[in-house]
């Protein structure tokens, strides 16, 4: 493991993931969103079995998924702006039913960074009116002043690019940015567009997988940066 090169708090912009960074989802709605578009496409029941969904985007998740099942790309990539709208219609309709909890020390982490005046926003493989839900869901939406959605991209590392362009507008073409995200893909995509990433154990990758990630700083959860305060 690397170490960051500044301290932990000291960055102009931090660039959070959402799905277990942030927060856990405990309900199925996202999921049977997926399901429902996959058998939409398919006409014939799908599920994400087989499919790596962590560090993932929602686009890159259906894309894993009907290639997994044989789908031919022709039959469902011009109609990706329909199956987004889907998707997200289908949790607007059931977002009474989005269930979420918020990761320890998460909101006194936000409000420290905050306090030091650090502009905070979202890169998430989430779309848009998901992520939303959930952050609403989780009483985080106020926290964060701009946000990178996977809604025109497949890639995590295009994800980050593009909550990148975001932070330059707000911060400057200088400001220094840090990622932080749960998974090794997480780490990968900040390392691709030249970030530090801070790696949190709190998702389904344990300390020892993400330290082999190569992140900047690997902690177990939250509550370790705030004892570094």
């Amino acid at each position: 493991m690397s170490a960051l090169l500044r301290d932990w708090d000291s960055f102009d912009v931090y660039l959070f993931d959402i799905d277990g960074t942030l927060l856990h989802c405990s309900d199925a709605v996202h999921y049977f969103a997926f399901c429902n578009t996959l058998e939409s496409i398919a006409a014939r029941p799908l599920t994400l079995e087989g499919v790596t969904a962590h560090g993932n985007t929602d686009v890159g998740i259906l894309r894993d998924a009907l290639t997994l099942a044989g789908v031919p790309e022709e039959a469902w990539r011009p109609r990706m702006p329909a199956i987004r709208e889907g998707m997200c219609r289908y949790v607007e309709d059931r977002s009474n039913d989005v269930c979420v909890s918020v990761m320890p020390q998460v909101h006194e982490v936000l409000q420290h960074l905050a306090r030091r005046g650090a502009i905070l926003g979202v890169a998430t493989g989430n779309l848009r009116r998901i992520g939303t839900i959930k952050l609403q869901r989780a009483n985080l939406l106020q926290y964060f002043n701009f946000a990178g959605w996977s809604d025109d991209f497949e890639f995590r590392s295009d994800v980050i690019a593009s909550a990148v362009a975001g932070a330059r507008e707000v911060a400057g073409e200088h400001a220094a940015i840090c990622v932080v995200g749960d998974t090794p893909a997480d780490v990968m995509a900040a390392h691709s567009n030249s970030l530090p990433a801070i790696a949190v154990a709190t998702g389904i990758y344990p300390f020892e997988e993400l330290q082999r990630a190569t992140p900047d700083l690997c902690i177990h959860s939250f509550a370790d940066l705030l004892c570094a305060v």
